[in-house]
């Protein structure tokens, strides 16, 4: 009977033992109960049991295998407890792989602002390893005039039960500035059971600094309509690159009529340094001002010189004790005299070349990184077209106060000469010879009008090609940068300058008509008409018109500007056309010591009442936007044919076309027709 119970014992147990070597591999994380912890459990057990009442042997076996039972059961359920602390731990490696490599700087602050927690981008972005982040306090990375906000906003996310935006200035470790985003959580902590802050840092400083550029640029733009003189807007573009730039003095050199590069504008210098520096020659003197606009570089200057020709230092007394004696002569040093560390000498560019350039001074050292300077560079063409726009305007003003002054001298001479008049109307002689003088005087004063509007017209011409010019290659060079209102403004400023650039050229043939005119010669009018159709060829084809002309004569006229004469006049028809297919034809009649031609049309017509107004200088009976042009080509028509000595004139009625008429002398004219044309 024994034996049969060992051997029911040895098998259970055997049945026991095969069901331990099933059980799955413990995790290594975890090892069994600590020895101590049966011996606490007897002692528990035996302050709590009473005795044991005798059992049989049938009880006992039932007992037996109910404990084995039990401790499979117990087995069982420990492995499921280890399976699940080790996919806990797994996921807490997991999650601590996520939250360290994640691409976004996270930390976990105490109320105190201590560092409780960082991932390696949050140590990255501040420049430390994260070792020496943790118990750090977060303020040591916020400059003092942004900690009062910084406080602001952990109050704020203490208090709310949802998630706080903010932005943040930082300086990283190495003393770089930072332009955070700011998004913060409270969290609560079970074991210290306290409230901690748990915050995302975003570094915005790249889009900050761009919005800061591009608001720079508009302004700089938005300035050539805001400013009325050179020096309203330079006080005004020192002030904003200032700002944007943080730098402690600012100043622009302009090269005058002398070669010298007086300050025209500056701010932060002190009275003695500009007293010192602002008869600075480009003839006599050596400095890195004077060979920035020369751009005449010297060997030490290699050290300095950027790309784009502008000079660059982040320690200029450093840089003045390393090189020699004579190259230190090169050097003005005024700068280092009082105290700037940090220089930078930026060239403006202009159409003409180099006018001048913007100084930056500061006593940090290192405030005029390259891309400072990059970018400053890339704002001289602007500046430098504007300052040419005031000076053109400045000159624009002498030549009108010249003419007011002309004016003025002419109305008192015919002003003295109508007192003449009357004082000597009894006197015929005296009164012919006043006012064969007041006439004189008047055709004087006429010829210099002339003139004067001749070399403005001239002279205007290139500073208004510039302006387009640069507005269109500010349009091209920075299209990411400039938002719908800017280009709204280069859009006007092109449009405005191409359209004034027009009106010039048509007002400089107007007074070439006569200061350029060359002399008579006989030439059959039918060559500047064929020559003048062919110059129109597309627009005639565009047109669908039908052009047909008479016999012309062969007169002594300015073959040239006889040209001009039926161009202007067969593009008028074109241009004033009705819905039907345009019918132009040009005819010639003789009369009496003159030829009288014509062009006549079935274009839209006019009233009456316009027939001497459309001859009249920028007269228009249309506005731009229907009808394209200047006002000026009928009164160059006429001008032409005034200075061969004939007249013009026009027979329209409204809806039924137009012909206009003029007449070229001809002393051997008999009235006799030339054979009939083609």
């Amino acid at each position: 009977m024994a034996t049969k119970k060992m051997a029911s014992k040895g098998s259970q147990a055997n049945r026991f033992k095969t069901a331990e070597t099933k059980r799955p591999p413990k995790s290594p994380h975890f090892s069994r109960a600590p020895k101590g912890l049966r011996a606490r459990a007897e002692q528990v057990l035996a302050k709590t049991r009473g005795d044991i009442a005798p059992m049989s042997e049938p009880d006992v076996r039932k007992l037996v295998h109910d404990l084995q039972v039990h401790e499979v059961e117990l087995e069982m359920q420990n492995d499921e407890l280890r399976r699940t602390q080790h996919a806990l731990e797994e996921a807490r490696d997991r999650f601590a792989d996520l939250y360290d490599f994640a691409p976004l700087a996270l930390l976990t602050l105490s109320q105190g602002g201590e560092v409780l927690e960082a991932n390696l981008a949050a140590a990255s972005l501040l420049g430390l390893d994260r070792k020496e982040l943790i118990h750090q306090r977060i303020t040591r990375f916020i400059p003092a005039e942004a900690q009062g906000a910084f406080h602001l906003y952990c109050h704020q996310v203490l208090h709310s039960q949802t998630r706080q935006m903010g932005e943040l200035a930082l300086r990283n470790a190495a003393g770089g500035s930072l332009t955070i985003r700011l998004a913060g959580i409270v969290a609560e902590d079970p074991i210290a059971r306290e409230s901690n802050y748990r915050l995302s840092l975003s570094d915005i400083t790249e889009r900050k600094e761009a919005e800061r550029r591009r608001d720079l640029t508009s302004a700089l733009a938005a300035l050539f309509a805001q400013k009325t003189s050179a020096s309203e807007y330079l006080h005004s573009v020192v002030e904003l690159i200032r700002h944007w730039s943080g730098s402690e003095a600012l100043g622009i050199r302009l090269v005058n009529e002398q070669q010298e590069i007086p300050y025209e504008s500056w701010a932060g210098f002190e009275p003695g340094f500009i007293e010192l520096e602002n008869h600075l020659s480009l003839q006599r003197d050596a400095c890195c001002c004077v060979r920035a606009i020369t751009q005449a570089a010297e060997s030490p200057d290699r050290a300095l010189l950027t790309p784009g020709g502008s000079y660059r230092c982040d320690n200029m007394r450093s840089f003045t004790e390393q090189i020699t004696p004579p190259e230190q002569s090169r050097y003005r040093g005024n700068c280092v005299k009082f105290g700037f560390a940090s220089v930078a000498i930026v060239p403006i560019y202009s159409h003409e070349g180099i006018l001048g350039a913007i100084h930056l001074a500061d006593r940090r050292i290192g405030q005029f990184p390259p891309a400072v300077v990059e970018f400053v560079e890339s704002l001289t063409p602007l500046i430098g077209e504007a300052v040419r726009r005031f000076r053109a305007e400045a000159e624009l003003a002498k030549h009108r106060e010249h003419l007011e002054e002309l004016v003025e001298l002419r109305t008192r001479e015919l002003e003295a000469a109508n007192e003449q008049l009357r004082a000597e109307v009894a006197s015929r002689e005296v009164a012919e010879e006043a006012l064969l003088h007041a006439a004189e005087s008047l055709k004087r004063s006429n010829l210099d009008l002339e003139q004067f509007g001749y070399v403005a017209s001239h002279d205007l011409q290139e500073p208004l090609r510039a302006v387009a010019g640069f507005v269109k290659l500010l349009e091209h060079r920075y299209p990411d940068k400039l938002d719908a209102k800017i280009r709204e403004y280069i859009a006007g400023a092109a449009e405005g300058a191409t359209r004034m650039e027009r009106l010039i050229t048509d007002l400089l043939t107007y007074s070439r008509l006569s200061t350029d005119a060359r002399a008579f010669t006989p030439a059959n009018l039918g060559v500047p008409l064929n020559a003048a159709l062919r110059n129109l060829q597309f627009s005639i084809q565009s047109a669908e018109a039908a052009v047909t002309s008479d016999r012309l004569p062969t007169l002594s006229v300015d073959e040239s500007q006889m040209l001009q004469l039926f161009q202007n006049l067969i593009a008028n028809a074109l241009k004033f056309r009705s819905e039907r297919p345009p019918q132009i034809h040009i005819g010639a009649r003789a009369e009496e010591g003159r030829w009288v031609l014509w062009v006549r049309d079935n274009g839209i017509g006019m009233e009456a009442q316009y027939f001497e107004r459309i001859f009249q200088v920028f007269q228009r009976l249309h506005t731009r936007n229907k009808y394209a042009g200047t006002g000026i080509g009928l009164a160059i028509c006429k001008k032409i044919v005034e200075r061969h000595g004939g007249t013009m004139w026009v027979e329209s009625q409204l809806g039924q076309g137009a012909t206009f008429y003029f007449s070229i002398p001809d002393p051997a004219s008999t009235g006799q027709p030339l054979a009939e044309g083609r």
